[in-house]
C-alpha cells in the first residue's frame, strides 16, 4: 500500500465514510457503485487532494474513472504530479 493511498483512505474514513474503519476499505473497491461516496463527498475529496498534494483538479478530471476507488484516486493524483 502506498503512502498516498493510505492518506487518501484515512481522509475518506475520517471525513466522508463515517463508520468505516481505517484499513477496512479495500483499495480496489468501487466507491461509486457501492454508494460510499456521492457528489458532496467527491467535492470534499477534491478539496483535500488539491490542498494535500498541490494539484489542480479541473472539471474535465471529474470522471468516474479517476474517483472510482482509492487505487484510482491515488493513480490520478500521481498523474497530476502530486
Amino acid at each position: 500500500m502506498s503512502d498516498r493511498a493510505a492518506a487518501i483512505e484515512r481522509f475518506l474514513v475520517t471525513e466522508i465514510l463515517v463508520g468505516v474503519e481505517a484499513g477496512g476499505l479495500p483499495h480496489d473497491r468501487d466507491l461509486i457503485a457501492a454508494d460510499l461516496i456521492d457528489s458532496l463527498g467527491i467535492t470534499q475529496l477534491v478539496s483535500f487532494l488539491e490542498e494535500e498534494y498541490g494539484i489542480a483538479v479541473g472539471d474535465e478530471d471529474l470522471t468516474p474513472e479517476n474517483f472510482r476507488s482509492i487505487d484510482s484516486i491515488a493513480g490520478f493524483v500521481s498523474q497530476k504530479g502530486g
